[in-house]
């Protein structure tokens, strides 16, 4: 499968200016700005089980997501990082 990339971008006084007006120091394409389009993998679908998670929580401890939740149901939420 191959995964198209949004490239879209307008060099502006404030940075660069990408498709959806968003204005950043870094150009869409470049970098950590790669944003697939089209049909792509993104993960188990709602409802199935994870594979082995071991992350940080807020507080950068590490967490095991299994062992964490005792076979509870989790939520478990990934966000794309932005320039502040």
């Amino acid at each position: 499968m191959a995964i198209e990339v949004e490239v879209h971008r307008e060099q502006t006084e404030r940075g660069w200016l990408d498709k959806d007006g968003f204005v950043a120091p870094i150009a869409a394409g470049e970098g950590p700005r790669i944003i697939p389009r089209g049909a792509f993998p993104t993960g188990p679908a709602i409802g199935s089980p994870l594979p082995e998670v071991r992350c940080l929580d807020a507080d950068g401890a590490a967490l095991d997501l299994h062992l964490h939740r005792a076979g509870g149901p989790a939520i478990l939420v990934f966000f794309r990082s932005a320039v502040w």
